[in-house]
């Protein structure tokens, strides 16, 4: 340091040490408030690298009577058709603890079968309810086998509450997770998406999951509803170019190398297919090979490889259908900056058309393009709003208002229309409720001394994949540690012992301020 700094420090050490330290204390309680509010670290988006998702689904035994037609089983396998060759998917079963059945694995067609294999997996065999063990098991396998320039997604299906066979415990697990693992999944970069199966479940924890990692909390209010779910997780998540329906038609241009639509069906026997614009019928019997179609009783998925330009249209007998496009001419959007979503107030909507990953700001192209933001409010009659040229965001951006009176999740669908061409993209938007103050826990209660667990309805550990699935048979669980060992070694891990005082994570934000602190106040003695 030189004669300069000497001075300028000497000069600042006595300034204050000649201050009272009650004068520091607004100073010191800055220091101390940044340290605590340090932002974690920015999240990649989807496009650059990928997604890594960790599925983790609950098999405790109460899932034979929410899902009695495993239909959880095809959602999921819908998710994992939807990820793109650039994603990786791993799978855990939770039950008294979580049991990972598939390790991150490419979602590329060739490893498409191994990852319904391990779904198929999923039992409902459990006594209890862990969600502390469920998410502590995905966020292992996210932080082990993760990439950090990679979206690091949790998804958490559940029906229950948390349950381990011991009021007290369960209640210990739980500011378990609000306390420590919410706070470590978040600066970790996960997002930790929930899924509820019925009203019985936990929604509030639930929900402070998903909200305290900026993801999304859903309720699956029937089993027929989980693909619908799992198609709103997929759009927050990979923020994928559309088509609209609209009657059942949707426009198909040159520029689509590839289209996915995901249909709902009225019962188990409805027919799906679809016409063709010269008018000829596609259906799951009879497809060419650049059609691939997967059944289900809730749903059919079709994947259409390089379709030919023009009108098509979807046959169904329900509404909802969605269609996925791969193609080098999109749609982004998003929240202006700096949005600040409450009830009433105006939220700004922006977006813009993108060729070959640079926006597209044609005179001639946006003339002829109509940008328009549906506001679906629930109550049936959806809300058209026209967006308009917004030159001081950027070239070729457009701007929209929107008004969200009530508190809830909206899905905003921004669309763009000419007669050559149509996209779509959904934006989420989560208009908070008013805060009230938290009810008192309930007094602890005696519980009546737990009998033994039943042998038989112990989660077994998973299975190793066959041998023809040596393609990447280092991505399955193949020595997985007996229920009994697993749940020593979880208790051993993820148990905070009473008699030791809860570690919290530090940031680097709380290091800084504590030592600042510390050298403040030596040189406010000396």
């Amino acid at each position: 340091m030189d004669m300069k700094g000497k001075l300028s420090g000497t000069r600042c050490a006595r300034v204050l040490a000649c201050r009272p330290l009650d004068a520091l204390w607004p100073f010191l309680l800055g220091l101390l408030l940044l340290g605590l509010f340090w932002p974690p670290p920015a999240r990649p988006a989807a496009g650059d690298a990928g997604v890594d998702a960790v599925l983790v689904i609950d098999s405790s035994g109460s899932m034979k009577e929410t899902d009695p037609k495993r239909l959880r089983v095809a959602a999921a396998k819908m998710f994992i058709s939807l990820l793109g060759p650039e994603d990786r998917v791993g799978l855990i079963s939770f039950s008294d603890d979580g049991y990972p059945v598939i390790h991150l694995t490419p979602a590329i067609p060739s490893n498409q079968a191994l990852l319904f294999k391990g779904v198929d997996k999923v039992s409902a065999r459990g006594v209890y309810t862990n969600l502390h063990a469920a998410l502590a098991k995905g966020r292992e396998m996210l932080l082990k086998e993760g990439d950090p320039k990679r979206r690091r997604l949790l998804i958490l299906m559940s029906d229950g509450k948390m349950d381990v066979g011991d009021w007290n415990r369960d209640r210990e697990l739980m500011r378990g997770i609000r306390e420590e693992l919410i706070p470590r999944l978040r600066n970790d970069g996960i997002e930790a998406y929930t899924i509820a199966f019925t009203e019985a479940s936990d929604m509030r924890l639930m929900r402070e999951i998903a909200d305290g990692t900026g993801a999304m909390s859903r309720m699956a209010s029937n089993d027929r509803a989980l693909h619908q779910v799992f198609s709103t997780l997929f759009e927050s998540a990979k923020e994928p170019d559309m088509l609209p329906i609209e009657g059942g038609e949707f426009l198909v241009d040159d520029s689509v190398e590839e289209v996915t639509i995901v249909a709902s069906k009225g019962g188990p026997l409805t027919e799906i297919y679809l016409v063709m614009p010269d008018g000829r019928r596609i259906t799951a019997e009879v497809a060419g090979r650049r059609v691939r179609w997967f059944k289900s009783e809730a749903f059919d998925m079709i994947t259409l490889l390089g379709p030919p330009a023009g009108r098509w249209r979807l046959v169904s007998d329900t509404d909802g259908a969605r269609a996925y496009v791969v193609t080098n001419l999109g749609l982004e959007a998003r929240l202006a900056d700096g949005a600040d979503p409450a009830p009433g107030r105006p939220v700004d909507i922006l977006a813009w058309l993108q060729q070959g990953g640079s926006p597209l700001a044609k005179p001639e192209l946006l003339a002829v393009t109509r940008f328009t933001v549906t506001v679906d409010a629930g109550d049936g009659k959806p809300r058209v709003i026209d967006m308009a040229a917004a030159p001081e965001a950027g070239e070729g951006v457009q701007t929209g208002r929107v008004v969200l009176d009530k508190p809830g999740s909206y899905r905003l669908r921004v669309g763009a229309r000419s007669k050559t061409f149509q996209r779509e993209k959904i934006v989420f938007v989560e208009i908070p409720a008013p805060e009230a103050d938290a009810p008192a826990e309930p007094a602890p209660v005696e519980q009546p001394p737990a009998g033994p667990e039943p042998a038989a309805m112990s989660e077994a550990p998973a299975e190793p994949p066959a041998a023809e699935d040596k393609a990447a048979e280092d991505k399955v669980v193949e020595d997985e540690a007996p229920p009994e060992e697993a749940k020593a070694e979880s208790e051993a891990e993820s148990k905070p012992e009473k008699k030791k005082k809860k570690k919290k994570g530090l940031n680097i934000g709380l290091v800084i301020s504590l030592f600042v602190l510390v050298n403040v106040l030596i040189g406010g003695l000396v």
